[in-house]
């Protein structure tokens, strides 16, 4: 693999971890539905419960698979783990814009907090960045093929046809 290649996969990781995951971890402790009047009020993801008994823990979940993911796959270059970092990801996009839609449509004058749309946000960012890593790293079969002795290759091992 090209020195580039690894260059830009180590930065698809290091955004993916700093700009995705772990802003992620951060908004599941923060407010996830406040006051925006008086901002009196304010409950953090880890208590807020709609789903299941405090929402930010599916949140804390998924970022913590993502992050091990994003880093398994900048060490062991597989596609498979971006993948996964990428479907963690979804899946707390997904969820945090349920939690917004649903503390949106509710009368009163809570709103969401900053903490969902930080995991809104992380949820983009993980995604762009699993994307970026699963792009840069070719799908290949794990043994080399064998050639035989009156086939043409190139530089890439494909097959040059004769004229």
């Amino acid at each position: 693999m090209a020195t580039k290649v690894k260059v830009a996969i180590a930065v698809a990781s290091a955004s993916g971890i700093a700009l995705g995951m772990s802003l992620m971890m951060v908004g599941c402790f923060l407010t996830w539905r406040s006051d925006s009047v008086l901002g009196l009020y304010g409950l953090s993801g880890w208590d807020y419960s709609n789903l299941v008994s405090g929402d930010g823990k599916i949140t804390l979940a998924l970022s913590a698979v993502g992050f091990l993911s994003l880093v398994l796959g900048a060490l062991l270059s597989r596609r498979a783990f971006y993948g996964i970092a990428v479907a963690c990801s979804v899946a707390a996009l997904v969820l945090a814009s349920y939690e917004i839609i649903f503390i949106l449509t509710r009368p009163g004058i809570t709103g969401p907090g900053t903490g969902l749309y930080m995991v809104l946000g992380a949820g983009v960012a993980g995604i762009l960045a699993g994307l970026f890593g699963y792009s840069l790293l070719e799908n290949k079969p794990e043994a080399p093929e064998v050639s035989s002795p009156d086939r043409k290759l190139d530089m890439r091992g494909d097959e040059i046809a004769d004229l």
